[in-house]
Protein backbone atom coordinates (compact mmCIF):
# COMPACT_ATOMS: atom_id res chain seq x y z
CA UNK A 1 0.00 0.00 0.00
CA UNK A 2 1.03 3.72 -0.74
CA UNK A 3 2.20 4.93 2.42
CA UNK A 4 4.42 7.74 0.95
CA UNK A 5 1.13 9.72 1.22
CA UNK A 6 1.03 10.56 -2.52
CA UNK A 7 -2.38 10.78 -3.94
CA UNK A 8 -2.22 7.85 -5.70
CA UNK A 9 -3.94 4.57 -4.90
CA UNK A 10 -2.09 1.20 -4.71
CA UNK A 11 -0.51 0.02 -7.13
CA UNK A 12 -1.85 -2.72 -9.19
CA UNK A 13 0.58 -5.64 -9.60
CA UNK A 14 -1.06 -7.33 -12.34
CA UNK A 15 -0.15 -10.96 -11.47
CA UNK A 16 -3.09 -12.51 -9.26
CA UNK A 17 -1.76 -16.26 -10.35
CA UNK A 18 0.64 -16.71 -7.44
CA UNK A 19 -1.10 -19.68 -4.86
CA UNK A 20 -1.75 -17.56 -1.75
CA UNK A 21 0.13 -19.15 1.55
CA UNK A 22 -3.20 -19.75 3.31
CA UNK A 23 -5.78 -22.10 1.00
CA UNK A 24 -9.29 -19.95 2.16
CA UNK A 25 -7.23 -16.07 1.41
CA UNK A 26 -8.68 -14.25 -1.28
CA UNK A 27 -6.69 -13.92 -4.92
CA UNK A 28 -7.52 -11.72 -7.77
CA UNK A 29 -7.66 -14.87 -10.21
CA UNK A 30 -10.35 -15.97 -7.97
CA UNK A 31 -12.40 -13.41 -6.22
CA UNK A 32 -14.85 -12.87 -9.09
CA UNK A 33 -15.98 -16.58 -8.49
CA UNK A 34 -15.98 -15.94 -4.58
CA UNK A 35 -18.31 -13.07 -5.60
CA UNK A 36 -20.92 -14.80 -7.32
CA UNK A 37 -20.94 -17.51 -5.20
CA UNK A 38 -20.77 -15.50 -1.93
CA UNK A 39 -23.38 -13.05 -3.30
CA UNK A 40 -25.84 -15.07 -5.39
CA UNK A 41 -28.90 -12.52 -4.96
CA UNK A 42 -27.07 -10.17 -6.99
CA UNK A 43 -28.15 -12.68 -10.06
CA UNK A 44 -30.77 -10.82 -11.18
CA UNK A 45 -28.97 -7.51 -11.05
CA UNK A 46 -26.25 -9.17 -13.26
CA UNK A 47 -28.68 -10.68 -15.93
CA UNK A 48 -30.66 -7.35 -15.89
CA UNK A 49 -27.56 -5.21 -16.58
CA UNK A 50 -25.14 -7.33 -18.96
CA UNK A 51 -27.23 -9.83 -20.51
CA UNK A 52 -28.07 -7.68 -23.54
CA UNK A 53 -23.96 -7.76 -24.32
CA UNK A 54 -23.52 -10.96 -22.74
CA UNK A 55 -23.87 -14.34 -23.02
CA UNK A 56 -24.37 -15.16 -19.39
CA UNK A 57 -24.12 -18.89 -19.42
CA UNK A 58 -20.37 -19.00 -21.29
CA UNK A 59 -19.26 -15.20 -20.37
CA UNK A 60 -18.76 -13.42 -16.77
CA UNK A 61 -18.36 -9.90 -16.86
CA UNK A 62 -15.04 -8.77 -15.81
CA UNK A 63 -14.27 -8.22 -12.07
CA UNK A 64 -13.87 -4.74 -11.67
CA UNK A 65 -17.54 -4.02 -13.67
CA UNK A 66 -19.28 -6.59 -11.28
CA UNK A 67 -17.86 -4.66 -8.05
CA UNK A 68 -18.06 -1.33 -9.19
CA UNK A 69 -21.56 -1.82 -11.10
CA UNK A 70 -23.43 -4.15 -9.03
CA UNK A 71 -22.06 -4.68 -5.80
CA UNK A 72 -21.13 -0.99 -5.12
CA UNK A 73 -24.83 0.43 -5.83
CA UNK A 74 -26.25 -2.25 -3.62
CA UNK A 75 -23.85 -1.00 -1.10
CA UNK A 76 -24.81 2.56 -1.38
CA UNK A 77 -28.45 1.53 -1.40
CA UNK A 78 -28.84 -0.38 1.34
CA UNK A 79 -26.51 2.36 3.17
CA UNK A 80 -28.97 4.76 2.34
CA UNK A 81 -32.07 2.97 3.39
CA UNK A 82 -30.91 1.36 6.61
CA UNK A 83 -32.98 -1.73 5.24
CA UNK A 84 -30.79 -4.61 5.55
CA UNK A 85 -28.23 -4.69 8.44
CA UNK A 86 -27.29 -8.51 7.96
CA UNK A 87 -26.50 -7.69 4.78
CA UNK A 88 -24.16 -5.06 5.30
CA UNK A 89 -22.61 -6.99 8.03
CA UNK A 90 -21.84 -9.79 5.01
CA UNK A 91 -20.54 -7.40 2.64
CA UNK A 92 -18.55 -5.17 5.20
CA UNK A 93 -16.87 -8.61 5.96
CA UNK A 94 -15.74 -9.64 2.65
CA UNK A 95 -14.46 -6.33 1.76
CA UNK A 96 -13.05 -7.05 5.35
CA UNK A 97 -11.14 -9.94 3.91
CA UNK A 98 -10.22 -8.08 1.14
CA UNK A 99 -8.35 -5.72 3.00
CA UNK A 100 -6.75 -8.52 4.67
CA UNK A 101 -5.74 -10.31 1.49
CA UNK A 102 -1.69 -10.52 0.39
CA UNK A 103 -2.76 -9.90 -3.35
CA UNK A 104 -2.42 -6.08 -3.87
CA UNK A 105 -4.49 -6.44 -7.03
CA UNK A 106 -7.84 -7.49 -4.46
CA UNK A 107 -6.61 -4.44 -2.04
CA UNK A 108 -6.82 -2.68 -5.11
CA UNK A 109 -9.97 -3.76 -6.26
CA UNK A 110 -11.61 -2.78 -2.80
CA UNK A 111 -9.68 0.96 -2.85
CA UNK A 112 -11.22 1.30 -6.09
CA UNK A 113 -14.40 -0.09 -6.33
CA UNK A 114 -16.01 1.08 -2.62
CA UNK A 115 -13.38 2.61 -0.38
CA UNK A 116 -12.38 5.78 -2.74
CA UNK A 117 -15.95 6.37 -3.72
CA UNK A 118 -17.30 6.31 0.39
CA UNK A 119 -14.63 8.91 1.51
CA UNK A 120 -15.70 11.22 -0.73
CA UNK A 121 -19.40 10.85 0.81
CA UNK A 122 -19.23 12.16 4.37
CA UNK A 123 -22.67 10.82 5.16
CA UNK A 124 -22.10 7.28 3.50
CA UNK A 125 -19.02 7.02 5.38
CA UNK A 126 -20.48 7.86 8.71
CA UNK A 127 -22.79 4.87 7.97
CA UNK A 128 -20.48 2.30 6.28
CA UNK A 129 -17.81 2.96 9.70
CA UNK A 130 -20.24 1.12 11.71
CA UNK A 131 -19.34 -2.22 9.38
CA UNK A 132 -16.01 -2.00 8.64
CA UNK A 133 -13.45 -4.04 10.36
CA UNK A 134 -9.93 -2.72 11.36
CA UNK A 135 -8.26 -3.78 8.09
CA UNK A 136 -11.07 -2.01 6.15
CA UNK A 137 -11.11 1.27 8.32
CA UNK A 138 -7.12 1.70 8.08
CA UNK A 139 -7.29 1.27 4.38
CA UNK A 140 -10.30 3.87 3.92
CA UNK A 141 -7.87 6.23 6.77
CA UNK A 142 -5.27 5.95 3.65
CA UNK A 143 -7.54 6.68 1.11
CA UNK A 144 -9.22 9.54 3.31
CA UNK A 145 -5.49 10.97 4.02
CA UNK A 146 -4.34 10.71 0.40
CA UNK A 147 -6.74 12.22 -1.21
CA UNK A 148 -7.26 15.81 1.56
CA UNK A 149 -10.83 14.33 2.71
CA UNK A 150 -9.76 12.80 6.04
CA UNK A 151 -12.74 15.27 7.71
CA UNK A 152 -15.10 13.07 5.59
CA UNK A 153 -14.18 10.40 8.41
CA UNK A 154 -16.31 10.10 11.38
CA UNK A 155 -14.18 11.43 14.21
CA UNK A 156 -13.39 8.43 16.08
CA UNK A 157 -12.07 7.32 12.69
CA UNK A 158 -9.32 10.47 12.60
CA UNK A 159 -5.95 10.25 13.18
Amino acid sequence: MNTDGSNTSPEPNRAGDETPLDENALAYRSIRNVFLERFSELGERIEKKYAPHYNLKTQIPGTYPLFEEILKPRVIELLESGADDDSLQRIFSFYEEMAGSRDQEVKHLLWKSILEPLVYDKSLMAKAWKYMGEQTRDTAREIAKSRGQEYNLPADGRT
